[in-house]
């Protein structure tokens, strides 16, 4: 599975207490990178809460594929909001495959090793924003109210499933949750050092 499918399927969720976990440290990261760093200790905290909340995502980004991977059903209704959200997204005029296809060759280049550390950082740089620009029209599509009912159906069956597949699920996505808010928490102490607003978290609803 190609890196930007597999990175819809992450983002599918509010399965996804941890869905904005990577929209919400991209925003973060693009203000900071617009107005410059805040304090070494301030950058050493954000980045210990960062590794926790992808350290967590990963955890149940493999629960979660192993769960739909096992349940033909989840699958076949993933793949249809799938196709839901990328024809929403091309209607909107966002050019799905041609993103797709710049995040995986990106990705492969940063994978295939054998660059030097100003290419790694270009290359982190590109690939950071294609990834975010897909994400956000992925946000958008997501506000269309048949893609809405498509998600909270998926979301409810996966849930339980991942539940059933792996005890730990709940304290994960518990975890994931708090880490989240730490990160916000520690955005808005730095960012108005910067006189700026921290980035709103996406994919928060009640």
């Amino acid at each position: 599975m190609s890196n930007s499918r597999n990175m819809t399927l992450k983002t599918l969720a509010r399965v996804a207490v941890f869905a904005g976990a990577a929209m919400l440290m991209a925003a973060a990261g693009t203000a900071i990178a617009q107005q410059g760093a805040p304090s070494a200790q301030m950058m050493q905290q954000l980045q210990q809460v960062q590794r926790q909340i992808m350290q967590l995502s990963q955890q149940l980004s493999t629960i979660q594929q192993t769960t739909v991977e096992s349940n033909p059903e989840l699958a076949d209704q993933r793949d249809a909001l799938m196709s839901s959200l990328d024809r929403n997204m091309a209607e909107a005029g966002y050019d799905v495959e041609s993103s797709r296809e710049k995040i995986d060759h990106l990705y492969r280049q940063l994978q295939g090793g054998e660059l030097s550390a100003e290419q790694t950082r270009d290359l982190t740089e590109q690939f950071r924003k294609e990834q975010s620009s897909f994400q956000m029209a992925q946000q958008r599509a997501m506000q269309d109210e048949t893609i809405q009912i498509e998600l909270e159906s998926l979301n409810e069956g996966v849930i339980d499933a991942m539940r059933e597949q792996d005890e730990n699920t709940d304290v994960l996505m518990g975890q994931l949750q708090a880490a989240q808010q730490q990160y916000q928490v520690l955005m808005q102490r730095a960012m108005p050092q910067q006189g700026l607003q921290p980035p709103a978290t996406p994919g928060k609803s009640g």
